[in-house]
């Protein structure tokens, strides 16, 4: 059991950040002055190095790039920090995935381009073979892949009885979890990390779906929560909804901290609310990352604990979040093992 790996399959791609000038009053139609970086991402990418950094046991990351230099830049970037890359796939006659961000001065996403293209190409067999070879004891999985892919996971883990994570990665993407019912009926995914529009989606899409759509209705009047935000109330009702398909919803609030949603062996809800922790806005380099370095922790935490601690290991979730907002790069260097359980 010690020895079982934890597989993240998702995304890998080169993250393009430009940040634009700070007294520009307009960046429209033009060229404009300000500091372009290159870095090493894509969600699943993202995910496994926080959760290699935390102190995850042999994380292994599936994943495919180009027969191009930014393939060969972003599985020698890797490589050069430790991380494992056998499960990499090269594909001829596509490009590597590339993520190209617009920041305001203050590091806030003004626009993003996304080509993930290259995704649609994994295959089926492999995805299946990996995972029998490996029998990790935990796999995560991004809405980068295909709705086939994530059907193929949730089958083949149901098989081996492994728990599985979905990080939704957007709203359009989160929604692919549901594009077939086996999927969610396999009862295999057992976590998701949605933001709260993610979260509104992924609800109205299992309300409208003949199959697995639930009479019963959003309603969390009956619960209060303590010292949390208006935002924290109103998602709940949607995150107590979700949970009667997958069981346990973390749903990230952004600078409102974030909502855990369980749902019990009775049939009961298990409702905690975890304020953020502090950081000035002035300490903030960039958004990119953030998000994922928080799910790459919780899972490093979630593979190595028995038992499910699930307060301690969301306040480190936080922490290796904040770290990463204070850092020039989508994963912050500072992420240690000082965050695992």
């Amino acid at each position: 059991m010690a020895n079982r790996p934890l597989l993240v399959i998702g995304g890998i791609a080169l993250d393009i950040t430009a940040t634009i000038g700070k007294s520009l009053s307009s960046i429209l139609h033009t060229s404009t002055p300000g500091q372009v970086k290159q870095s090493l991402g894509g969600v699943g990418r993202n995910v496994a190095e926080a959760a290699w950094r935390t102190g995850g046991k042999h994380v292994k990351l599936v994943s495919a790039v180009g027969n191009d230099l930014a393939g060969e830049a972003v599985k020698q970037g890797m490589r050069s920090m430790g991380m494992n890359t056998e499960y990499i796939e090269t594909i001829n006659n596509q490009p590597t995935a590339v993520y190209n961000a617009l920041h305001s001065y203050d590091g806030q996403l003004v626009a993003a381009v996304a080509d993930m293209n290259i995704f649609d190409k994994i295959s089926k067999s492999r995805i299946i073979q990996i995972i029998k070879t490996e029998n990790p004891n935990f796999v995560c999985f991004d809405g980068n892949i295909t709705p086939d892919i994530m059907e193929t996971i949730a089958t083949t883990c149901q098989s081996l009885s492994i728990p599985a994570f979905f990080e939704p990665t957007s709203v359009p993407k989160s929604l692919k979890l549901f594009e077939y019912a086996s999927t969610i009926q396999t009862q295999s995914v057992q976590y998701t990390s949605p933001n709260q529009f993610e979260l509104a989606a992924m609800c109205d899409k299992l309300q409208s779906d003949p199959i697995l759509s639930l009479k019963a209705k959003m309603n969390a009047s009956q619960i209060q929560l303590k010292n949390a935000p208006d935002l924290a109330q109103l998602v709940l009702p949607h995150a107590i909804y979700l949970s009667n398909y997958i069981p346990n919803i973390v749903t990230k609030l952004g600078d409102q901290g974030c909502l855990f949603v369980g749902k019990g062996k009775a049939g009961n809800s298990v409702v905690k609310y975890f304020s953020p922790e502090l950081i000035q806005p002035n300490e903030i380099k960039s958004v990119t990352g953030a998000g994922d370095c928080f799910v790459g922790t919780l899972i490093a935490n979630l593979q190595n604990s028995e038992k499910i601690f699930i307060d301690y290991m969301i306040t480190k979730a936080q922490l290796s979040a904040i770290r990463t907002l204070k850092s020039d790069y989508a994963v912050s260097p500072k992420i240690d093992h000082d965050l695992l359980a």
